[in-house]
Parts: C-alpha cells; structure tokens; sequence
C-alpha cells in the first residue's frame, strides 16, 4: 500500500510519535513480516506503542490482512489497551492516507484500487487477546457441528468447583492420608479444617500438571506407594469429570483443548490464515502456553511470516502462577530447537516513562547481585533515560525508628502535598552505606503535583502485601490509613484487600444479616458438628453484630423496617402475601439486605467487597444442587439447602477462603491514595511511589527472612518442583533458594520502575543501621535495600533521607 518511509513519516507527524530517534524501535517496527523477533524491553521503554505499530506497518506497508494476525496478551484489560490504540492510530492513519493520497494519473486504476483497499481495512479482524480468550473464540467458531462449546469458569468458581467435587462430596476432605500430603505444600496449619485450603492446594497441583504438560497416568503409576498422593490425583479425577459433566472447564483445560485441536488438524482453517504471531508478557508463559504458540508459529512460518515475542525477565511476577521464566531467557535457542528458526534480538533500552535518577537506581539495584545476573537474559544492558530532562529529583527515603512514627511524618507530607499541591522537605545526602555516615549537607527539595491535574491518585504506596493487620498486629498500611485519615483535611485510601473480608465490620453484618433470616435461632448450624471452631466464632460474632445492627436501623427501606423484613424471614411470614414461597434466591435475599448497608452500596471499596460476596454466593450456583436458593417445600430440603448456603457461603468466608478477585480491582479511583501490593502494580505507573522497603523488620528475624532475605534453604519440595520433575522441563537448574532471591530481585525492580517522577523508600532505622545485642551490632539484610544472597550489603550510589 505505502512505502515504509511514509508510514514512519506519518507516524511522526500524525500519531506524534518519534520512532526516527529510538533507533530500537524502529529496528523493531520495520522488521520484514518474515523475520522473527525477541524484543526484551525494559521498563517504559514503550512496547506497547512498539507492538501497535508493528502491526500497523504489516497492514499499510506489508499488505498483511488483519485477519492474519496474532497478538497476545498477559491481561484483558493489556488486551482491550492494544485494541483500543490500534483502532484509535489504526483510524487516523486510514483518514490521513484517504485524504492525502499521491494520485498517479498514469496510472489510475492502481491508485483506485489501492483507495479502496485501504478503505476496506478492518481493524476488528485481528485475533487480539489473553490466549484464553483467543482459545475461547475459536475454539467457539470452529466447533463440531452438533456440539455444545463448553462454558469457561473464572478462577473463583473453580476453586469452589474443586472444593465440591474433589472434596465434599465425597467426605475426603477428612481421609487422614490426604490432609497429610497436602500437608508438605502447605505452611498452613490444621488443614483438615478447612477443606477450602485444601481446594486450593488441589487446583494449585492440577493447573501445574496442565501448565508442565504432566502425563497424569504416569504420574499415578509414580506415586502408587503414596496414598495420599493417590487421593489427591482422584480429587482432581473428580473435579474435571464433574465440571466436564456439566459442559464446563476451567482456563488451563480450555488450554489443554486448543492444543489438542491445533494439533489433530481440526483447527486447519484458523492455522491456514495466520501469518504473524505477537507474544507480549512472553516472561510469564508457561509450557503448554509455549507448546501453543510454537504449534501456531509452526504454520505461520509455512505462510511466509514470523513469531515475535515480547517482555523482560526481569520484570516476570508470576512464577506462584505457574510462569517459567526460562522460556524466555532461552526463547532464541528454544525457537531454534523446535521451529528451526534464527531468531533476532533487540533491547528497547530507552525507559521514556521514569527520571535519569530512578532509572540509576534501578540499574544498580538489579546489578547488585552477582548471582541474580545467571537468572537474566545473557549480556543484558541497562536501561537508559532520554536526552529530554536535564533535572530530576534524586530517590528519596524516609526511615523512623518504629512504624507508628514512619506513618505519621509520611502522612503529613502527603497532606502538604494533596492538599497545598507541594511540599518543602530537608533532605541529607546519603552515600552508599547507610545512614551513619554523616555524608552530604542538609538541602531543601520541593515536590509539588502536577498544578492541573493533579490529585491523590498520582500517588501510589506498594508493599509486599497491602494486609492492613497480620495475627492481631496492626501493620504499616492500617497505620498510614489512620493517620491520613486523622489530618485536619483527611485523604481516604483505596486498598480492598487490606483486611481480609471476614474481620470488615460491614461484610460481617451483612453475612450476619443472611444467617438470621435463613437460620434463625442457629438451628441448622448448631447441629452440624462438622463445622470448624474458627468458623463458629465469626458466623456468632456477625450474629451479635447483625442483632445489633437491626436495633439502631429503624428507619423503613418501603414497605419494611430491617427489623420487620428480618422478623418475616425468620417467621416465614411476609407481609401482603398469602403464603410462604417454596423456594427463595439468596441472591435476591442479599440484594434487598444491601439496601440497609450503605457503605457496601456507595464506598469504592464497600462495592469491591459486595461483588466479592455476590461472586461467592453466585458460584453455588454452579455445582450445588440448591442452585444458590433455599427450599421450604419440606423439612429435609430446608435444612439440606440452609447447610449448603452455610458451607459454600458463609464458612469459606469465615474462614478466610474468599479473597478479593484480582479482576475486581482493574479501575482505580481518582480521589484516592493507593495502597497496592507490588504485583497488582505491574503494567501501571504514577508520578509518586512510595515503596515499603522495611516497615516491618526491626530485627533479623527469621520469621520473615522470605519476605526480605530468604536466606534458609526450604524445608519442604515446592509443589512447583514436585510436579515440574516429572515434565519435559525436568530438575530446574537455579535452586529454590536462588529462584526465591530472584524473585525478590524482580519484584523490587517492578516497585522502583513504576515511578515517573518520584520515588521514596520508606521502612525502619535498624533496616540500615542495624541494632544492638549485648553490644553486639546486629544488621538486618534485605535484598530491596541492596543486599546480595552472599550476605555482602553494597547499598545504592546516592540516595537523599528525608
């Protein structure tokens, strides 16, 4: 259609993006369609602009039919992003060449049909997607005549799924052989209480077995002498022929299908169209993921083009999920293995996202280990900043002696800075090794938020995790809420999974609410010995307050009080009715509750935990044989149906075993300061972040050596290793312990890279001082604080303390 040249220069001036000047990208976007690529980029080094314009450049410069077309994703919302600018650039490159085309009187059929063929573009033709999603589709499109495609079940509903078919109703959640093997991948004590832990240890064990490509027969003939490890594969056995039963599969089966397909050629019309594959967030791939693609690329080679992955080692978060970051660092010799191709690589080195400084440190901190560098792409290089700013504000660090104190002065400064737009602060220059060498004079540094639009939610604070309480200890989150909260004009946070759902005063009245009207009197549950002693305690303490509740809630939502709408249920007398209903949907039961609840209806996070809870209720739905509802049409379905809401509701909440789903948290307010755990920050950035590199290490305790220095080897085989031995994969090289530090490396470079403008370190004075015993200085390693694994504390080149 039109010459590389042109579309570079419309580029430019059009979509005003400078691919002229980044030698990288330009190498990256101009490639033929027939040359394979493996772009490692680096943090803001913009991949996504780079992959939105690859795929232009094949449409208007290559001539490729969109329909033609593979571009992957780690997320939906990443997906819809891409989609979204290839429309949106996709539009204005089509609108410009319309308008301006060179027309060649020569020759002016030519000119005609290229109009009308830039005309006939149709961006919505490209396969773009998750690879669940794309599966999904086509799996949907192609399907068998006569067949019924089965219906994909989010993570949530296939834990509850596992947790039926697996476990309750077949009473193996109390077989003594069982609990004791789940027991080994598990640092979670009385398991045999709660069969929800189990659940998740069990559909943790059946993904891995789906993402390493394990051969389940083979494995049982393995571990013929482990009847504990019998009952766990026939647990599974059960869930996957219970949900298929019932048409349904969850996303590592889904994928096991599409492979399948792809490979006995009953997906040949969808192979024969592809021609280019785009992978990005290739570092979180798992096996049967790769097994996937490589099948695909296979005919995209065969068509003339190519398979490009993009991503960035140092950036992969998901290893707990089943990501193999090897896959990536070896992606050139592994595409040669087993496509026979010579792949190229390129390094987008350029971050345009973070200042000269921020980018320093996150140099050196990723440099720092020795060790770690094994686990990298080989001969990787620094990421660098653009000649665009000449100042910037040097990385900051706030460290107090305990975290009540750390709390207090952050939340001043951030009170200056939301409410005033800026703040004065004085700062000494830190050298290195720490704050006890006096190095540096005293200055003043003044931040301020962006005049027009700024707001709180510039600002991000990330943790290792966002739990605002830990065994009955108030932690740095609860403190810095509280204390945000207490200024003269008070800042709120967003920050849903800081407490656990089971502890918020709301959930628990609104669950308490439910078990007054559906169980009164607590008959049904007084009965069942089977339900555990922590259970029990929440369910009547969410009783105590529901009673409560209802006594200070007079006023009637028409045509009822609370207390008159509770009494009805209880007495099975509704008023204006006749008789009692035979059947009655908790989920409309839950609804009408809300009305009295008005944090759950209007607060951001009050609405987060109520579509947790309805997720919860919706998914009995699923595999329960009250559908969600309790029967009143007799005695024995009555109280069968109260026991299934108790058990599939109310105890996995009670006990901890509902969780806020992560698809829940994808948009952010705008008024509030965010509190974030580290990985739910991958993917975004903010002009402040404030990282918690040590709020809760004021000794070198062991306790919490994994969450700053995993020094101690583990004393149990990961479930990762377990299953993984028995792949193609085989022994991974690194061992736990290495693979432990390195993701600690990689989650503290995802924190520090998020920042645009600012980034401050926040933790305690004895993580860089140390303390002392019986006169003894004790120091407190840390790897986000510059330790290496050899125990060798090499610091950072210059940071300022606040």
């Amino acid at each position: 259609m039109i010459s590389y040249e042109e579309f570079e220069e419309i580029v430019v001036d059009i979509l005003k993006r400078d691919i002229s000047t980044n030698e990288e990208q330009n190498e990256a976007i101009s490639a033929n369609p027939n040359e394979s690529l493996f772009i490692v980029a680096g943090p803001g080094s913009g991949k996504t602009t780079v992959i939105v314009l690859k795929i232009l450049k094949y449409i208007f410069v290559d001539d490729i039919n969109p329909t033609e077309i593979m571009a992957t994703t780690f997320t939906r919302k990443a997906a819809d992003e891409l989609y979204s600018r290839i429309l949106s650039w996709g539009d204005q490159i089509k609108k410009y060449l319309m308008e301006n085309i060179n027309i060649d009187f020569s020759d002016f059929n030519a000119v005609e049909e290229n109009l009308l063929k830039i005309e006939k573009i149709d961006f919505n033709q490209i396969n773009i997607g998750t690879i669940d999603g794309i599966a999904e589709e086509v799996l949907r499109v192609h399907k068998e005549p006569g067949t019924n495609q089965p219906v994909v079940i989010e993570n949530f509903i296939a834990k509850a799924a596992m947790v039926n078919s697996g476990l309750l109703n077949t009473n193996r959640h109390q077989n003594k052989d069982l609990q004791e093997f789940l027991k080994a991948f598990s640092n979670y004590g009385r398991l045999e209480e709660h069969p929800e832990k189990m659940g998740d240890i069990l559909l943790e064990m059946k993904n891995r077995m789906y993402y390493d490509q394990i051969d389940k027969g083979k494995l049982l003939e393995t571990v013929n002498n482990n009847p504990g490890a019998i009952e766990a594969l026939n647990a599974i056995k059960d869930y996957e022929e219970d949900i298929k039963r019932r048409n349904i599969i969850d996303f590592p089966m889904l994928e096991a299908k599409f492979l399948k397909y792809l490979k006995n050629n009953k997906l040949d019309v969808f192979l024969d169209d592809i021609k280019i594959i785009l992978v990005d967030e290739y570092q979180d791939t798992n096996l049967i993921q790769e097994e996937i693609y490589f099948t695909i690329a296979k005919s995209a080679l065969k068509n003339g083009g190519n398979i490009t992955v993009v991503g960035d080692d140092d950036q992969s978060l998901y290893r707990f999920r089943g990501a193999t970051v090897d896959l990536f660092t070896n992606f050139k010799k592994r595409a040669f293995e087993k496509l026979g191709i010579e792949v190229k690589e390129i390094n987008l080195r350029t971050n345009y996202r973070s200042s000269k400084n921020i980018i320093n440190h996150c140099n050196r901190f990723v440099e720092i280990d020795h060790k770690y560098q094994h686990a990298r792409v080989e001969e990787k290089p620094k990421i660098i900043a653009p000649n665009l700013k000449t100042e910037s504000i040097p990385v900051l660090g706030m460290f107090r002696n305990n975290v009540e104190m750390l709390t207090h002065d952050l939340a001043l400064m951030i009170g200056k800075l939301v409410n005033k737009g800026e703040v004065d602060l004085k700062v000494k220059k830190i050298i290195k090794h720490g704050i006890s060498e006096p190095a540096g004079d005293v200055k003043k540094i003044t931040l301020k938020l962006d005049e027009e639009y700024g707001s709180a939610s510039d600002i991000a604070v990330l943790t290792f995790s966002p739990k605002e309480t830990n065994l009955g200890k108030n932690l740095f989150p609860f403190y810095l809420r509280k204390n945000l909260e207490r200024l003269k004009k008070p800042i709120y946070v967003y920050n849903p999974r800081g407490q656990d759902l089971q502890d918020i005063e709301e959930v628990a009245i609104f669950c308490g609410l439910m078990l007054e009207c559906i169980d009164p009197e607590q008959k049904i549950e007084k009965n069942d010995k089977g339900i555990s002693n922590l259970a029990k305690r929440n369910m009547n303490k969410w009783r105590r307050l529901a009673r409560d509740f209802i006594k200070t809630n007079p006023e009637p939502h028409e045509p009822f009080t609370l207390k008159e709408f509770v009494t009805a249920w209880q007495l099975r007398q509704p008023k204006g009715h006749e008789k009692w209903p035979e059947t009655a949907s908790l989920m409309e039961l839950a609804y009408k509750l809300i009305t009295w609840i008005e944090p759950l209806q209007e607060d951001v996070e009050g609405i987060v935990y109520l579509e947790a809870i309805t997720q919860t209720i919706t998914q009995t739905g699923f595999f329960n044989k009250f559908s969600g509802h309790v029967y009143f049409d007799s005695e024995e379905n009555n109280e069968e149906s109260i026991k299934e809401a108790i058990y599939n509701i109310f105890i996995p909440i009670a006990t901890g075993g509902v969780e806020i789903d992560e698809s829940l948290l994808e948009t952010l307010p705008n008024d509030r300061i965010n509190i974030m755990s580290i990985h739910q920050s991958k993917g975004l950035e903010f002009p402040l972040v404030i990282v918690d590199v040590g709020s809760r290490f004021n000794k070198n305790d062991v306790r919490t050596q994994r969450f700053r220095f995993p020094k101690k080897p583990p004393e149990k085989e990961s479930l990762e290793d377990a299953i993984r031995n028995h792949s193609a994969l085989g022994k991974n090289e690194r061992e736990e312990k290495d693979r432990a530090f390195d993701d600690l490396t990689r989650l503290y470079f995802v924190a520090f890279s998020r920042a645009e403008n600012v980034l401050i370190l926040v933790g305690l004075n004895q993580g860089i001082d140390g303390y002392n015993i019986k006169n003894k200085k004790v120091k407190i390693p840390n790897v986000a604080l510059g330790w290496d694994r050899d125990e060798n504390f090499k610091g950072f080149d210059e940071i300022y303390m606040i």
